[in-house]
């Protein structure tokens, strides 16, 4: 197994690290809590911006919706109350349901609400050299998402796990 974290040592570590030093600063922010929630999303996209040139992803991108794999879309995206809410509002592929997720346009292989995607959705990175690792949920993802998750409750609202279209879970 050959990663990006063990090709480069610590590297996506530091990365993850200063994501969450930066995501309590955003939650310790007097203001109001869209604010809150615009900062983490910006956050979210700019430690991507950083780890997505060394990542698997990149050599799949095949548009700025993202990779046209796919495969980690075949989940039910883990989301916080805020996100469900909001999910709960947009039009779904109903079809996707068991398969992919319900917002993943299978026709065009990407993400059909990329630029309002849930947070975890944002900081999944196959940091692996082979398709393979594709899968959801990643090892590396599930670490940092579990290290963030009390601070991004805090501004998101409950963690809900994989998100159902209209079910209450949790």
């Amino acid at each position: 197994m050959n990663s990006f974290m063990n090709n480069q040592p610590g590297e996506l570590l530091r990365e993850g690290e200063r994501l969450e030093r930066r995501i309590i600063r955003a939650g310790r922010l007097n203001g109001d809590r869209r604010r809150q929630i615009g900062i983490i999303y910006r956050l979210a996209d700019s430690y991507g911006n950083r780890v997505f040139p060394h990542s698997f992803c990149s050599g799949m991108a095949g548009s700025p919706a993202g990779c046209v794999t796919g495969a980690c879309c075949a989940c039910r995206p883990d989301v916080f109350a805020y996100e469900k809410e909001l999910l709960d509002r947009l039009p779904k592929r109903l079809a996707n349901l068991g398969h992919h997720c319900p917002f993943f346009n299978r026709a065009k292989r990407n993400c059909g609400i990329y630029t309002l995607r849930p947070f975890a959705c944002r900081i999944y990175y196959n940091h692996e050299m082979s398709h393979y690792y594709c899968q959801n949920p990643a090892e590396e993802t599930i670490r940092l998402l579990e290290s963030l998750k009390r601070h991004l409750e805090e501004i998101l609202g409950s963690y809900l796990g994989g998100y159902l279209p209209g079910l209450n879970e949790k």
